[in-house]
């Protein structure tokens, strides 16, 4: 587990950790975006302050793409780097990650990624955090999409990925805009979600701290929206990110994660904020699966929304609990369609997206989903649906 560094100021701290865990040469690696260029150049000071150096790689987009992995590589292999400090959302500090993994090896990075290949080592990685979202300052995944093949792929269950230490500091997440923002908590959201609806045996716990973690985003993300300078709010969402994602959460649980596997393909073809795709497809999947297990639907509904049980008929507060997540999403200004975002969309284009998403084999069945199995004729109607 990374360690963390909670509050404001604690971005000035970066060198002297980076020099604790055995960094020297760093490669600062960000979006380029104009809000995050201030903290870059101070950043440069606090590292030649620590008796270090520095190189420097921007241009970092959202659905961090295979190319950039390789830029920074080989930038890193030429410059000797022995740290990659990654300074933003998710999207860079997977892309940080790739980096990491490939400056110590010799093969092609992509290999992590298309599991021919498991990572043994990799340079220091740091993250100085200005998103609350993905969590991939505590997780062990990188989620890349190659550029050649449009293929979104993910590089995971490596504890070795993990970051060595992340710095959050709420303020630095101020000027997000408000859509981002949402689409943020909308990931975090979601990542609690896949992990509450497991097919694994009652383990009461985890299931309260999925819960508390969903209300925590319930009342905090509107806050964050409506109110960008909120302190309370924006640290409520930094903090619950990490823990989303960690293992911390779902101990005891093996969560779905089919709508993770479906929205990668949506955000590939149209380049959207992943937590916007997932506003979208969340409760469209819901609406699906729900039958399979109606029960489970309802004490969510409960747990979640406070909805009232329907003893009688406990599918009406499964249903509830639906709604309610589907206005959650629309009360913050995201997608719920995805017409809204990509326009007319051809049944052929859908068949595609169906086809292109990573399917397991489990019982001689092509399936995604930890707890409700889903066929590529499944997908495909969850995309029709959610049309």
């Amino acid at each position: 587990m990374p360690d963390f560094f909670f509050g404001r100021g604690m971005e000035r701290k970066c060198g002297e950790l980076i020099r604790e865990f055995g960094g020297s040469r760093v490669l600062l690696h960000h979006s380029g975006e104009a809000f995050v260029l201030p903290l870059i150049e101070s950043l440069k000071g606090y590292i030649e302050e620590a008796g270090l150096s520095w190189v420097e790689l921007g241009g970092v987009v959202p659905n961090p793409r295979l190319s950039k992995i390789y830029e920074g590589i080989k930038l890193g292999k030429k410059e000797k780097i022995d740290c990659v400090l990654a300074v933003g959302g998710g999207s860079v500090i997977d892309s940080a990650k790739g980096i990491a993994m490939g400056c110590a090896y010799d093969g092609d990075v992509w290999d992590f990624y298309s599991q021919k290949a498991v990572p043994q080592k990799m340079l220091v990685l740091g993250v100085i955090s200005t998103f609350a979202g993905t969590g991939s300052e505590s997780s062990r995944a990188s989620v890349v999409t190659n550029d050649e093949t449009q293929l979104k792929r993910s590089a995971d269950d490596f504890d070795l990925m993990r970051p060595d230490f992340a710095i959050l500091n709420p303020e630095l997440t101020q000027s997000i805009p408000p859509f981002q923002t949402a689409s943020g908590a909308a990931d975090i959201f979601s990542h609690l979600c896949e992990n509450y609806f497991s097919s694994t045996d009652e383990i009461y716990l985890s299931r309260q701290l999925l819960t508390a973690g969903m209300k925590t985003v319930l009342k905090n993300a509107p806050l964050a929206v409506s109110e960008p300078e909120n302190y309370a709010a924006r640290s409520a969402l930094m903090m619950t990110a990490p823990l989303a994602v960690n293992g911390i959460m779902r101990l005891g649980l093996i969560g779905d994660w089919a709508c993770h596997l479906i929205e990668h393909e949506m955000s590939t073809e149209w380049d959207i904020p992943h937590g916007a795709g997932l506003a979208v497809i969340t409760p469209f999947w819901m609406e699906y699966v729900y039958k399979r297990n109606i029960k489970l639907f309802a004490r969510f509904a409960v747990e979640a929304f406070n909805c009232e049980y329907d003893f009688d008929d406990p599918e009406l507060t499964a249903k509830e609990g639906i709604r309610k997540v589907r206005a959650f999403f629309r009360s913050l200004g995201l997608p719920s369609g995805i017409r809204e975002f990509a326009g007319d969309v051809s049944c052929d284009t859908l068949k595609k997206l169906a086809g292109r998403v990573p399917y397991e084999v489990i019982e001689n069945r092509r399936v995604i989903g930890g707890t409700f199995r889903l066929e590529e004729k499944d997908v495909y109607e969850i995309y029709r649906m959610a049309l």
